[in-house]
C-alpha cells in the first residue's frame, strides 16, 4: 500500500505589515520630565508607564504604549479613545486588542490591499508584537482572519477561510494561551520582533576583549544556546563588511571572501579586539532571532526548548552604509597627528548618541533588499519551513529581528518592508487628539 502525500500547506493570511519605531533617546535628553500624550491613554497604561523611575524606561514604555495605540487606531479604525490593550494572563502577558461586538472590520482607508482570496469579511482582528532596548522601540503588526483572543472564542466558526475542515479541538487553540509550543497550528497568524543592542554598557562587560573572556560569556548562556550555536559564536570566522576593512583596522583573507564581494572572512591577523567586536554582533544576532520567535509564539527566556530551537548560517547584517560613513569622518576629525583621541562624551555609550548628519532618517536602516533572510531555523533538528525570519540593521549599534508565521506579506506601496519612524508629536499627537485624517 502506497503511502499517503503529505497534507498541503495551510494557505496564509494576506495583509500589509505595518513597522513603526519610535527613537527615544532624543527625547531623554532633551525633556527627561515631560510624557507626551500620557493623559490620552487608558488608565492602567498611564500606570505601567508611571511606575518606571529611570527616565529612559518611562519613554520606552509610553512609546511602546503609544505605538500599540496607534497601530490599532490605524488598522481598526477606531478612535484612539475607544482603545482598549488587554494582556493574558502570567507569567507571559502578552499584549493583544480584542475587537469590540460591533466592529465590522479594518478601516476603509487601511492600505492592506486585500487579495482576491482575502476580503475584507476575512480579517477578524489584529495581531501585533512590540520590542524595546536602549532606547529604541517599534511595533510589528498585521490583521488576522481571527480575532486574537485569550480563550476560545464564540466568533472562531468551524471553519474558517484559512482551515474549512480545521478541527475543533484545534480552533480552540486558535488563541493566545495556546501558542505557548514552537508546533505551528493550522490557521494560525503570529509576528514576533526583538531589538538587540550590540554595545549596551549594561548588559556586556567592558573588557570582553580576548577570545577566552568572549568564550567564558557564551557559556554563561548554556540554557539558551545550543552547544553548536556557540560553538560557531565562538569558534566560526566572522564576515567583515567592505566598509569597515577600509577603515584599516581588521585583517581579513582575500581567499575566503564571500560570493558577492561585500564580505570578507575575518581572521587572527586583525587585532583580538576588533574580531571580539565582530563576534559580539553576531551573538547579538543569534540574541535577537531567538527572542523574536518565542515572542511570536508566545513564550519567554524560560521555554524548555530553547536549546532545542537552533539558527544556522547566521550573519549579521553589516552597520548601514551612511551611518559608517559618518563615522569614518568623525573618526577622521579625532584624530590628531595620526592617533586616535576619545570621544569623551560617548565614553563607550554610542547607543546614546543618534548618528546625525544623515539626510534621511531611512539611511539608518539596511535596505529591505539587503535585509538578511539566509538564516536556517531548526527545531529538533528539523527544518522549519514556515516561519519567514528577517534581520536588518538599524543605525550603529542596533539589530532588528522579526519572525512571521501564517501571513503572507502584501506590499504596501513605497513603504513595504520599510520601518517608518514616527513622531510623537507631529504624527501621533493629530491621532490621539481626534484632529488626523485616517478614516478619510
Amino acid at each position: 500500500m502506497s503511502s499517503q502525500p503529505p497534507p498541503p500547506p495551510p494557505l496564509k493570511h494576506h495583509s500589509s505589515i505595518t513597522r513603526y519605531y519610535i527613537d527615544t533617546r532624543p527625547l531623554v535628553s532633551s525633556s527627561p520630565k515631560s510624557l507626551p500624550l500620557l493623559s490620552t491613554l487608558q488608565i492602567t497604561d498611564q500606570e505601567s508607564v508611571t511606575r518606571f523611575i529611570r527616565p529612559a524606561d518611562r519613554f520606552m514604555s509610553l512609546a511602546s504604549a503609544l505605538l500599540k495605540y496607534t497601530f490599532i487606531h490605524r488598522r481598526a479604525g477606531i478612535p484612539w479613545s475607544d482603545i482598549h490593550i488587554s494582556r493574558t494572563p502570567a507569567p507571559h502577558k502578552r499584549p493583544y486588542w480584542e475587537p469590540p461586538d460591533l466592529w465590522t472590520g479594518p478601516n476603509p482607508s487601511d492600505s492592506s490591499a486585500p487579495s482576491s482570496s482575502d476580503t475584507k469579511s476575512d480579517i477578524k482582528g489584529l495581531e501585533f508584537n512590540v520590542s524595546h532596548q536602549a532606547g529604541l522601540v517599534a511595533i510589528m503588526g498585521c490583521t488576522t482572519p481571527t480575532a486574537q483572543l485569550p480563550n476560545p472564542s464564540p466568533s472562531i466558526s468551524s471553519a474558517t477561510p484559512l482551515s474549512p475542515s480545521l478541527p475543533t479541538q484545534q480552533l480552540k487553540q486558535l488563541n493566545l494561551d495556546g501558542h505557548h509550543s514552537p508546533v505551528p497550528i493550522a490557521g494560525q497568524v503570529r509576528l514576533g520582533v526583538d531589538i538587540a543592542c550590540t554595545n549596551e554598557d549594561k548588559r556586556t562587560p567592558k573588557d570582553l576583549n580576548t577570545q577566552a573572556k568572549f568564550e567564558e560569556w557564551v557559556d554563561i548562556f548554556a540554557e539558551m544556546f545550543s552547544d553548536r550555536e556557540r560553538r560557531i559564536m565562538m569558534h566560526a570566522p566572522v564576515h567583515v563588511p567592505v566598509a569597515e576593512r577600509e577603515e584599516g583596522d581588521y585583517g581579513w583573507d582575500s581567499s575566503t571572501s564571500s560570493e558577492d564581494g561585500k564580505n570578507m572572512l575575518l581572521t587572527g591577523g586583525g587585532k583580538d579586539a576588533k574580531i571580539i567586536e565582530q563576534k559580539l554582533r553576531r551573538f547579538y544576532a543569534y540574541w535577537g532571532l531567538k527572542e523574536a520567535y518565542i515572542k511570536m509564539v508566545g513564550e519567554g527566556l524560560l521555554a524548555s526548548w530553547l536549546r532545542e530551537l537552533e539558527f544556522l548560517d547566521v550573519v549579521p547584517p553589516a552597520v548601514p552604509e551612511a551611518v559608517s560613513r559618518a563615522r569614518s569622518r568623525s573618526r577622521s576629525r579625532n584624530r590628531v597627528g595620526g592617533m586616535n583621541v576619545p570621544n569623551v562624551q560617548a565614553n563607550n555609550h554610542s547607543h546614546l548618541h543618534p548618528q546625525a548628519g544623515l539626510q534621511h532618517e531611512v539611511e539608518k536602516w539596511t535596505p529591505p533588499e539587503k535585509a538578511e533572510r539566509g538564516v536556517t531555523t531548526l527545531f529538533r533538528g528539523k527544518k522549519v519551513e514556515d516561519v519567514d525570519i528577517e534581520l536588518v540593521a538599524y543605525d550603529e549599534d542596533f539589530l532588528v529581528a522579526t519572525a512571521m508565521r501564517g501571513v503572507e506579506e502584501v506590499e504596501d506601496g513605497m513603504q513595504a518592508k520599510k520601518w517608518v519612524r514616527l513622531d510623537i508629536e507631529n504624527d501621533i499627537r493629530p491621532c490621539a487628539e481626534g484632529k488626523c485624517d485616517c478614516f478619510q
